[in-house]
């Protein structure tokens, strides 16, 4: 798998043994629908996997990407991932859970990329009302949500409003603003 765009261009990321990684199409949609919030921003990529997301927007142009990501396997490839991209100055990675992660986080978030296992239903609501909870959000920050696409998300989470939901196979994904 490679970084579709931007200063990271075609650079090889190693995914993670049995994770379900980002589709290119897909990564290249979602960040065509809020590319207008990437330059210059802060940026957390829960349940990172391999932290491709995360990496995409860091080479797309955010200035910082918070990465989470709980095993410790992946957590390794993840690491390698960023020094691949030379992007460690630019990163905080935390070998956490998604609670701890949202707990430990410093920075008001522009974008957040949620994409817990599509059988973790759950994790979606507790994450966004997380993220409210700590004041992390600034209006008009926005939120990535990918799921299955017959698992639907609510159209609200609090402050958190659906914007836009789009299919790509069994795939949906929802983009929330904070207002």
């Amino acid at each position: 798998m490679k970084i579709t765009s931007g200063e990271f261009k075609y650079r090889n990321i190693e995914v993670p043994k049995g994770i379900r990684p980002t589709t290119e199409k897909v990564r290249e949609a979602v960040f065509s629908m809020i590319r207008d919030w990437i330059p210059g921003a802060c940026v957390c990529d829960l349940f990172a996997g391999s932290g491709a997301m995360g990496l995409e927007a860091l080479s797309r142009g955010a200035d910082k990407c918070w990465f989470a990501e709980l095993s410790r396997q992946n957590f390794r490839v993840l690491l390698g991932n960023i020094a691949n991209c030379k992007a460690g100055e630019r990163t905080v990675a935390l070998n956490s859970d998604f609670r701890a992660a949202i707990a430990r986080i410093t920075d008001k978030l522009d974008v957040v990329i949620l994409d817990p296992p599509y059988e973790e239903t759950g994790y979606y609501g507790q994450a966004l009302e997380l993220l409210q909870e700590r004041e992390l959000l600034d209006e008009g920050s926005v939120v990535i949500a990918e799921h299955l696409y017959d698992n639907p998300l609510s159209d609200t989470y609090g402050r958190l409003v659906r914007i836009k939901e789009k299919k790509y196979g069994s795939i949906g994904v929802d983009v929330y603003i904070f207002e």
